[in-house]
């Protein structure tokens, strides 16, 4: 593990045909990136590839020099052996998953904002006939003592925008085009049109 990874951003699905098989595949762009600086373990208890996605350059207002700026910046636990191949400065692009068959999705789901039992946790409700008036309730609150809700009872809420890892995604192809480079990986991917995802080496 912590062999390094990208950043990528979550395009359309298709299907392909996979060993006589129509499966479902989802088309990611990997952006341009490089690793700015490593954190060390001596330093900073932890050993961490600091990465900057989109690199552009501003002119700061006193000194008139260029600074390097990035339109993000995010972390990836490392090992000592992508320190060694990797130094500071050097782009990531898709030749570090040229021998990769499978990868760890990391991923943020869609938000479906404020949502009741029924829709977040699939409760049947009550019967909507014979003077039944809460057709769309949930299910029992909890005992009459305590009086209070259960920690952790199916109640209505905030529904997903959570953090989702998908395991042993597999990379079926690679295809490099007008300075873009699409990675094809199977299933469905979390997060919305555009979201940004990690591919972690496994």
């Amino acid at each position: 593990m912590n062999k390094g990874g990208l950043i990528v951003t979550k395009k359309e699905m298709t299907k392909i045909w996979v060993a006589d098989k129509f499966l479902p595949v989802t088309l990611v762009q990997v952006l341009p990136q490089e690793i700015v600086r490593y954190k060390d373990v001596n330093k900073d208890w932890y050993t961490a590839a600091v990465i900057g996605v989109g690199k552009k350059k501003t002119k700061t207002a006193k000194s008139g020099k260029e600074m390097t700026d990035y339109t993000s910046v995010t972390e990836m636990k490392v090992n000592e052996d992508f320190v060694k191949a990797h130094e500071v400065g050097k782009a990531l692009d898709a030749s570090l998953l040229e021998w990769v068959t499978e990868v760890t999705v990391v991923g943020t789901s869609k938000g479906k904002g404020y949502q009741g039992p029924m829709k977040r946790h699939h409760a049947h409700g009550t019967p909507g006939t014979h003077g039944h008036k809460f057709t769309r309730a949930g299910w029992s609150k909890g005992n009459r003592k305590p009086r209070r809700g259960f920690k952790g009872h199916p109640h209505a809420g905030h529904m997903w925008d959570e953090r989702i890892t998908l395991k042993h995604i597999q990379v079926l192809d690679s295809v490099a085009k007008d300075n873009e480079h699409l990675l094809v990986l199977k299933w469905s991917l979390p997060g919305a049109y555009n979201g940004t995802l990690r591919l972690l080496l496994d």
